[in-house]
Parts: C-alpha cells; structure tokens; sequence
C-alpha cells in the first residue's frame, strides 16, 4: 500500500545512507532518469548530482541533526533528459548511536521553470540598472556642458551635481539588493554619504524598507543634510545630528525624527527653498506621509511620518 502511494505521487522520493547509497525510489525519481527502480537501488545519488554543485549539497546534507531533522536543498539533477534544476527536501530518518545521519528520504520537484525566470529577471534588473546608471551621467555631463559658460554662481550647479549622485547612489544600494529593499540603517548612510563622518548618530529597529520608498527617503535624508551642512548643526565644528526611527506595529506606520543639536541658533526662513519644497513632496506624494519642521533655537528637528508596505 505505501509503496502504491509514493508510487502515485508527481513527486520524486529517494531514501538513501549517509554515503549517498539509494536504498528506495519511487516510480517518478525512476521515470526521470529513464531507468527501472532496481537498478538504481545499491547506486550513489551523487552519480545524478551536477558535479559543480556536489560540494554544496553535501555541506546541506551535514546540516541534518537530532535537532535539525529537515533541510531545503535547490541542486541541478542530471536525468535523462538533461540537466534540470530541483528543490529537495530532505527529512533525517534514521542516526547512528552518536547522533551522525544514517538515512534520510528526499522529495523533490521541479523548478527549472522558476530558475530559468529568475535568471532572466536578474539579466533585465542587470539591464535596467545599467541603463538608469548612464542615464543619470548623461544628464551630469549636459548639466555640467549647460552651465560651463553661464553666468551663474558656482554653487548651485554643485548642488545639482550633488542630487544627481545623491539620486545615483540610491539607485545602486537598491541595484545591490535586487531591488528587494535595504534596512533603514543603511538608507540613512546612504542618505547622508555627504556628511563628515562621526557627525550622525542613527538609533532604531531594523526595519526593512521595500524599494518603492528607498530613493525619496535618501533624497529627503540627502536635502536635509544639505541644509545642516550650509545653514544648521553641521556649518560649525561639534555639531551633530541624531536620526531616531520606530515602527508603529498596529497602524503598519514608520516615523523618522531628525534633530540637529550643537549648531548655531535657528531662526525660520523667510520663504521656502527648493529643498524644502521638495521634502514636503516626496514625504507627501510618494510615500503618502506627512512632515513637519520645528525651527526650534537649539537646532532643527524634521518629522515625517509615513504608512508601510511590506516590512522586516
């Protein structure tokens, strides 16, 4: 009757001994390698692993312990047909009397399809991320052309230079994670690269943030360490700026203080900047969130506030 069961699964079942020996197949594990289950019972796995990948498997397979009795394997299988991409999961039947593997069953499935996407996914990130990279140079050297013999004062065209690698930078922390989002802690040293080291001090949860908001959050990081280091806390020597961040778990929302503290006294400007402006959009249009500016004497504290998606 069991043997009828594994024998009906779309699965493939291998049970084998530490050394790799098959001891049982069912008719599918057969079926891929074109082969009957008798001659594959007293023969090595490792003869149907991909050479490359052998020294990994064997590292997962040492995994297995009295007190981790399951592990998750994804090797290339050689069957029949060709190589083929499986995710195995294998489960300690059996250990000796001091405490090694002595059998274990593996059941697998195909997931050639999966790799296959995921590697074609990787190649058009690799593409895209490539793209955006020229891009943004292209337009650095136009604005750098545009204003070379304008009559304009040196120091906004470095500001823009200054969004603009602002703006590359964080597009290469998301281009290193994949696009699967990067810690806060690390958006906020992206964020603020530009500022003399040691003169933020960032305390808070590690919280994962998805790539949609990464890059406004390390613009708006980016605007405000412009403004410490033109007008606030980092203009003068012992200043310094300390980034506190908490997740509100019931509502799913991320607050972010900045306060900045051993600077000249504050006083609100007169009319907003640039700057300003655009910290009031990207809190507000692209991470739907709200801001607020104190321009308390003893230095500028910033709060924004915005819903989260997906967190870690």
């Amino acid at each position: 009757m069991l043997l009828e069961i594994l024998d009906a699964q779309l699965e493939m079942v291998c049970r084998f001994r530490a050394d790799g020996t098959i001891l049982f197949v069912n008719r599918a594990y057969a079926e891929s390698l074109g082969e009957s289950r008798e001659t594959l019972v007293g023969r090595s796995l490792w003869d149907f692993v991909t050479g490359e990948d052998r020294a990994g498997v064997q590292a997962q397979v040492d995994l297995l312990t009295p007190d981790n009795v399951e592990v998750t394997i994804e090797n290339r299988f050689e069957t029949s047909a060709g190589a083929r991409w499986m995710l195995w999961r294998n489960h300690a039947l059996e250990f000796d009397a001091d405490g090694r593997l002595a059998v274990a069953q593996s059941t697998g499935i195909d997931i050639t399809e999966r790799k296959l996407l995921e590697e074609r996914t990787a190649l058009l990130v690799g593409e895209l991320n490539h793209r955006v990279k020229n891009t943004l140079m292209v337009v650095q050297a136009m604005a750098q052309q545009t204003f070379r013999d304008a009559d304009l004062p040196e120091r906004p065209v470095e500001t823009f230079n200054e969004r603009l690698s602002a703006l590359a930078g964080a597009h290469t922390m998301l281009s290193r994670a994949s696009w699967g989002g990067n810690t806060l802690d690390e958006i906020v040293r992206q964020g603020t690269a530009i500022c003399r080291r040691g003169t933020i001090r960032a305390e808070g949860p590690e919280i994962t943030i998805a790539a949609g908001p990464t890059i406004p959050l390390i613009m708006v990081l980016h605007e405000l360490s412009t403004n410490a280091m033109k007008y606030g806390a980092l203009s003068r020597e012992g200043g310094w700026v300390e980034v506190d961040w908490g997740l509100d778990a019931a509502r799913r929302r991320l607050s972010l203080i900045w306060r900045e503290l051993g600077g000249p006294p504050v006083a609100a400007p007169s009319r907003k900047g640039f700057g300003s402006r655009m910290i009031e959009g990207a809190v507000k249009r692209q991470l739907s969130g709200e801001t607020s500016v104190d321009y308390a004497p003893q230095g500028l504290v910033c709060r924004l506030s915005f819903p989260m998606g997906e967190v870690g």
